[in-house]
């Protein structure tokens, strides 16, 4: 059955088309989501080094990341870029639609390359209508952002990299990244596409800024369908405000309410192949 279920991802993605502008191709494909016990065990020692972060609390939150599971998911196309300010201005004009987000905060002239922040999750799925496209669930997104990689934390591998992501690794103190997280002090997201992109050629797949997905965040062996006990939407990715790598992780996840904005929290659009 499994060498059946493998069989027909493998033929749906055959059937490969040019992509939208703008968009990547992802080929349909199974395989392992999440993490297993072992991993979770090196997670937690890991997570404990982030300041304020218990050994409990860090069980916890990493916990959501299990079980490991295979997963097999349909090609689609998916945007190369986070949405950048420039795009998302071009949306409200033509619109007229009133963001819940601060977003034109951080939203000046010589950052139209940057990607938006300060968008909810309704804000993004708007966008995401207006374009003809979707947000991504979790499944495509984990999928996509491993970049055709089996094994590893990261795109490029099981390596911390500063070099491939946009984190906070320099060395600044957990109080000063406190201050930009409330908007005290300038962000410091970097332009869509500042480094490489993973095997499927997307950028900003770890850092930069989290990004909006279209499901619930609730735990994978939950009904999927049991939206109403399950308020928060699942954010991907990991940000420029990231205190440590475990955060950018592909398999890492966490969740926010939909109404929320914040300036290290973004998206990127998906769409279906007819």
């Amino acid at each position: 059955m499994k060498k059946l279920l493998v069989l027909l991802c493998a033929l749906c993605g055959l059937n490969a088309q040019t992509p939208p502008d703008g968009m990547v191709y992802i080929p349909s494909g199974t395989y392992f989501m999440g993490i297993d016990s072992s991993a979770l065990d090196s997670l937690v020692q890991l997570g404990h080094e982030v300041p304020h972060m218990s050994i409990n609390h860090a069980r916890i939150w990493f916990a959501m990341e299990m079980p490991r599971h295979r997963v097999c998911v349909s090609s689609f196309y998916m945007d190369a870029h986070e949405v950048t300010n420039a795009r998302f201005r071009v949306f409200i004009q033509a619109t007229g639609y009133k963001a819940q987000g601060d977003w034109e905060r951080y939203a000046t002239a010589d950052r139209d390359r940057h990607p938006v922040v300060n968008v909810s999750w309704h804000d993004a799925a708007a966008y995401a209508r207006w374009a003809g496209k979707r947000l991504p669930t979790e499944e495509e997104w984990e999928y996509a952002a491993r970049g055709g990689m089996t094994k590893g934390w990261f795109p490029w591998g099981y390596r911390v990299d500063s070099s491939r992501a946009n984190w906070r690794h320099q060395g600044e103190s957990f109080w000063a990244g406190v201050a930009r997280l409330l908007g005290w002090r300038k962000i410091n997201t970097r332009p869509v596409g500042h480094y490489a992109p993973n095997g499927y050629g997307l950028y900003d797949m770890c850092g930069n800024v989290a990004e909006w997905c279209a499901n619930p965040y609730q735990p994978y062996t939950a009904v999927r369908q049991d939206s109403a006990s399950y308020p928060l939407k699942a954010v991907r990715g990991g940000h420029w405000q990231s205190a440590n790598p475990v955060f950018i992780r592909v398999t890492f996840r966490q969740g926010l309410e939909p109404d929320s904005f914040r300036n290290d929290v973004g998206f990127r659009c998906v769409k279906d192949i007819p």
